[in-house]
């Protein structure tokens, strides 16, 4: 499953972190309505 992921590799809790990090900030103030898909690039 790993090497299938365009970026090589399973998702580390830093790469989560950092996409929830981005939605609590005011950054995200204009984002409404979205879904994230973190994949890494893998679509199933």
């Amino acid at each position: 499953m790993e090497a299938t992921t365009p970026l090589g590799r399973i998702a580390q809790p830093e790469d989560i972190a950092t996409a929830a990090v981005f939605f609590a900030s005011d950054d995200a103030g204009w984002v409404t309505g979205q879904t994230l898909m973190l994949a890494g690039g893998k679509r199933m």
